[in-house]
């Protein structure tokens, strides 16, 4: 029973092999991540986190996408509007087979108030104050297909169809400052009303 179990467990290695395709997660100088900062701005730019998010290929809402586990920052070496995640060489996307297309997404936060990990109510609810979401790209993950053929790993920046321009990691305003907004409205709104009936 030993020796099956055995036996099992290393037929399993090539199948995990084939099971993670590499990407390369990083930006370059033309696909510059901007960050727009509250006024007044903080007296120093904060580290921010990227996460990658896929989902089927040729999906457009960019609710429906999942996170593969896939972090980058832009750390002391990669600034100016850059990130690194990973190797250049290329990094395993778990649950992204080599030698398949897949659209994806990247979204950036700043760690101050969000932190280094991936929220995905973030899509939808409260996020950090500084977010944002790229435009959606799709591409073929790298690595060692089913047929053996190698595959360079797929730059989740670059040439379209893969992400060919950078995004903007933004300041949202504060709740406080969307309610003050909307107060103020509706008492102009209010105000001029009553002059028309007047």
């Amino acid at each position: 029973m030993k020796q099956l179990c055995v036996l099992l467990c290393v037929l399993q290695i090539p199948l995990g092999a084939f099971a993670q395709g590499l990407v390369k997660f990083s930006n370059n100088s033309s696909t510059l991540v901007t960050y727009i900062p509250a006024v007044p701005p903080p007296p120093n730019i904060p580290t921010f986190y990227f996460a990658l998010l896929t989902a089927p290929l040729g999906t457009v809402d960019p609710l429906a996408f999942t996170f593969v586990g896939l972090y980058a920052t832009n750390s002391a070496a990669a600034t100016g509007g850059r990130f690194q995640g990973g190797s250049n060489l290329g990094v395993t996307v778990a649950g992204w087979a080599a030698g398949t297309s897949r659209s994806f997404e990247v979204v950036g936060w700043s760690g101050t108030d969000g932190g280094p990990v991936w929220n995905p109510t973030w899509l939808t609810g409260t996020r950090p104050v500084y977010f944002g979401v790229s435009p959606i790209g799709q591409g073929f993950a790298g690595g060692t297909d089913t047929n053996g053929a190698s595959i360079p790993p797929l730059a989740i920046f670059g040439a379209a169809p893969s992400l060919s321009t950078g995004f903007y990691v933004t300041a949202l305003p504060e709740h406080g400052t969307v309610s003050l907004v909307g107060l103020a409205a509706v008492s102009f709104w209010f105000r001029n009303r009553q002059r028309l009936t007047v």
